[in-house]
């Protein structure tokens, strides 16, 4: 049976490969394995990104996502039903890493596995700040998001 001292120690060592592991995004974690988004390209014009949802956009699809790319950054655009989408920030708000992941209709980030629902709402943390969100209008086969 091992000493006061060296129970001590042996719990550190192990408190500090528990936390090393829950930070490094390992393979064991919940959402590490999270498929990755399909990047779309998106238009923008002013204040506005204009994304063209066809029969081949992965936004044709209730309950799909993308990462949009335009030429002011990456936005999360998911379809939450037949004429409608959720359009958020792909920047982390625990660490700023983009957020690339998306699993079971959350996105995941990368860097420690946080999970936002598509609405932006913290489901798993390190992180504790909501995406922002930015409005949409659909008028097929246009999606448009307010930037500004």
């Amino acid at each position: 049976m091992p000493n006061r001292r060296e129970f001590c120690q042996a719990l550190t060592i192990i408190s500090a490969a528990s936390i090393m592991e829950a930070c490094s995004g390992s393979s064991t974690a919940p959402g590490a394995n999270a498929p990755q988004l399909t990047t779309v390209n998106g238009t923008v014009n002013g204040s506005t990104v204009t994304v063209t949802v066809d029969a081949s956009s992965p936004l044709n699809t209730v309950g799909n996502a993308a990462l949009v790319n335009t030429s002011r950054g990456a936005l999360l655009v998911a379809r939450t039903a037949q004429s409608t989408f959720s359009a958020l920030n792909s920047t982390c708000t625990h660490q700023t890493c983009t957020i690339t992941g998306f699993q079971s209709g959350n996105y995941v980030c990368p860097c420690h596995l946080s999970e936002f629902s598509t609405t932006g709402s913290v489901v798993q943390g390190p992180a504790t700040i909501a995406l922002h969100s930015y409005p949409t209008t659909f008028v097929s086969p246009s999606l448009t998001i307010t930037i500004a």
